[in-house]
């Protein structure tokens, strides 16, 4: 009876020894707060999208940088897009994603790239989240009107300038 009980007791510890123990990143930042959702409104214009895409191009000359920009209603549809001269092949890509993830989860792609950067890694496993700054959401009046996805260097500044033309 008494060596029953020892071997219990022994497989019980043995079995809570291999739990697997949560991982946890040592040095990772805590999640960012989640930034106030607006509602979507009507679909931007191509007129706004135009004035967007000036705003953002402007900020990119003044940082000497060659940006590729999409502009995308509410449900991520392209409106207006510009690729840099000489600009990867990739940036089309990206600039679109871009925008897309935040003009469908209404908030700019930076939180999600702070919610990677904190551990948060299950994000990649959504199409619809891309985890990388350069995507502004576009409000006019409150509302989410569409968004900005920018590319080729200071996205996140070159996409804020465009986002920010209208209200």
């Amino acid at each position: 009876m008494a060596l029953a009980m020892t071997a219990s007791a022994v497989l019980a510890s043995a079995a809570r020894a291999q739990a697997p123990q949560a991982f946890k990143f040592a040095d990772a930042p805590a999640a960012p707060a989640r930034p106030t959702d607006h509602p979507y409104g009507p679909p931007i214009t191509l007129e706004q999208a135009r004035l967007v895409a000036q705003a953002a191009e402007a900020e990119a000359i003044r940082r000497k940088v060659d940006a590729t920009i999409a502009i995308t209603d509410p449900a991520g549809r392209i409106v207006y897009y510009a690729r840099a001269t000489g600009a990867a092949y990739n940036a089309e890509e990206m600039a679109v994603k871009k925008a897309r993830s935040s003009a469908r989860s209404r908030r700019p792609t930076k939180y999600d790239a702070d919610r990677y950067a904190s551990g948060m890694t299950a994000l990649t496993a959504s199409d619809e989240i891309f985890p990388f700054g350069g995507g502004q959401p576009i409000i006019s009046n409150g509302q989410v009107i569409g968004a900005i996805g920018a590319t080729g260097g200071s996205d996140d500044e070159v996409a804020r300038a465009g986002a920010t033309a209208i209200r």
